[in-house]
């Protein structure tokens, strides 16, 4: 897959661009401000049950990209982290977001597909908006089991091509274009169109156990948008989940037809 796309987004990400965040991370007992802050978050409520129900010690987040996820992990569990991206640029703002966060844990540059450690090294395989960007993902999920410890446990967040509630941003940015806006907009990147059954096959057949996948976050993501209206947004999205939570345990699950995202989940035997 060519890379460059990324490369250019977690370099404006470092340098300041408009629309683009150097960081998502929520110092513990802060607010979330932004979308990307409140969705991250949000996904991390459950990820953080998996670990403590697991007692994970040791994880690595692979295709890392700004690292968020290893930095929840070490400063609101205490986890020993490893963040690792393919993405020079990525590493670059991983290392960045661990030092303004004071965050302990290795940021290293590798292939997801052929990490540098040996046969059980992890409690905790963790991907963040990963997989769908490849056609065929069989190999990382395949490097995921080696490296898990036996009761290991993956956590694989999937965001492929599908209709969801995001359609909203795209009635967005069409209006942005129309205004003149053009140069505001970005492309997507490729994503496969695998369902959560076809993720969850290939999961089963490198040898995890106890398969499960679900859907989740049934909010849109407006980009690209002013802060003003970030933190708007952020104020009606938290209402929005506050209210779903006195029915849910975790409120960010949802349903297929307008959730953006599922997650894969399995044990390593």
């Amino acid at each position: 897959m060519d890379n460059k796309q990324f490369d250019d987004k977690w370099k404006e990400a470092s340098g300041g661009a408009p629309f683009e965040e150097r960081s998502v991370f929520v110092p513990f007992g802060d607010r979330p401000k932004t979308q990307r802050q409140f969705i991250l978050h949000s996904e991390f409520e459950y990820i953080s049950s998996l670990a403590k129900k697991h007692r994970v010690k040791e994880a690595i987040e692979i295709g890392c990209g700004r690292g968020t996820i290893a930095l929840y992990l070490n400063k609101y569990l205490g986890v020993s982290v490893v963040a690792a991206d393919i993405s020079d640029e990525a590493v670059n703002l991983a290392r960045e977001n661990f030092s303004l966060h004071k965050g302990e844990g290795k940021v290293i540059m590798a292939d997801a597909g052929h990490l540098p450690f040996p046969e059980a090294t992890f409690d905790m395989t963790v991907s963040i908006g990963l997989l769908e960007h490849l056609e065929d993902y069989t190999s990382l999920i395949q490097e995921q089991y080696r490296v898990l410890k036996s009761g290991g446990i993956m956590v694989s967040l999937n965001i492929p091509k599908k209709n969801s509630i995001q359609v909203l941003n795209n009635i967005y940015r069409f209006f942005l274009n129309l205004l003149g806006f053009s140069t505001f907009l970005k492309k997507d990147y490729f994503r496969n169109s695998d369902t959560p059954e076809m993720y969850s096959k290939i999961a089963k057949e490198a040898g995890f156990i106890e398969v499960e996948t679900f859907y989740c976050n049934p909010f849109p993501l407006f980009t690209p948008i002013p802060k003003f209206c970030e933190r708007i947004l952020v104020v009606l999205y938290r209402l929005i989940y506050g209210t779903r939570r006195l029915f849910m345990k975790y409120p960010f699950k949802g349903s297929q037809l307008l959730s953006q995202e599922h997650f894969l989940v399995g044990i390593k035997k």
